[in-house]
């Protein structure tokens, strides 16, 4: 995982690379036709994952009081939704390449863009603590 997404706190750092782990191997089975049938568990697996890391992440961002928290959970039920809407109304066969690339560039971008600025909040708290 690149450096500048690594918080510092194990938890955090270890969800990371799972969800990672999960984007990957989603788009994998959304990649193979043999394997395309493995698309709604490996998003049950990606939601699950997601919903606990979002309530961690959100109780750390709330200990270093973090001054997007508010829209970062906006964000957060935004990605969430994408699945609930998936699993409320399933595709149809063959458009389960476009919805889970859909879903896999917006946790990825949520990662990339959003949980990296909270990262760089977390690493400012923690050097405060620390005295730096």
């Amino acid at each position: 995982m690149d450096a500048k997404y690594i918080s510092g706190i194990a938890e955090i750092d270890s969800q990371h690379e799972e969800l990672s782990r999960l984007v990957d191997s989603l788009r994998e089975v959304i990649a193979q036709k043999e394997k395309r049938h493995l698309v709604h568990p490996a998003l049950k697996r990606l939601h699950q994952m997601l919903v606990t890391h979002f309530e961690y992440e959100e109780a750390l961002m709330g200990m270093v009081r973090y001054t997007d928290l508010s829209q970062h959970m906006k964000m957060h039920r935004n990605v969430l939704k994408l699945f609930e809407n998936y699993f409320d109304h399933p595709p149809l066969p063959g458009d389960h390449e476009h919805l889970g690339k859909l879903i896999t560039d917006k946790v990825l971008g949520h990662v990339m863009e959003h949980d990296s600025k909270m990262v760089e909040s977390v690493r400012e708290h923690l050097n405060r603590q620390a005295g730096r």
